[in-house]
């Protein structure tokens, strides 16, 4: 998948302010069907081992890292 302007799919990600159901900030893009044909449960796999890297690797790091594989 690739992140594109038109509308493909959807991933939305929330940020939970202080109360239930209040978030201060909502971020989301869409995505376009590519040759690897990724499924959104894998994608979903793919964002949380992303999300678990983040507690042992900074920010600069992981996106250096993750677009050296890109290339």
């Amino acid at each position: 998948m690739r992140v594109v302007q038109k509308r493909w799919g959807e991933v939305t990600i929330k940020e939970q302010g202080e109360g239930k159901n209040i978030f201060d900030a909502t971020k989301s893009f869409s995505v376009e069907q590519t040759d690897t044909d990724y499924n959104i449960e894998q994608y979903k796999e793919i964002l949380e081992m992303a999300t678990h890297l983040t507690e042992t690797i900074r920010f600069n790091d992981l996106k250096r890292k993750l677009g050296v594989l890109g290339k």
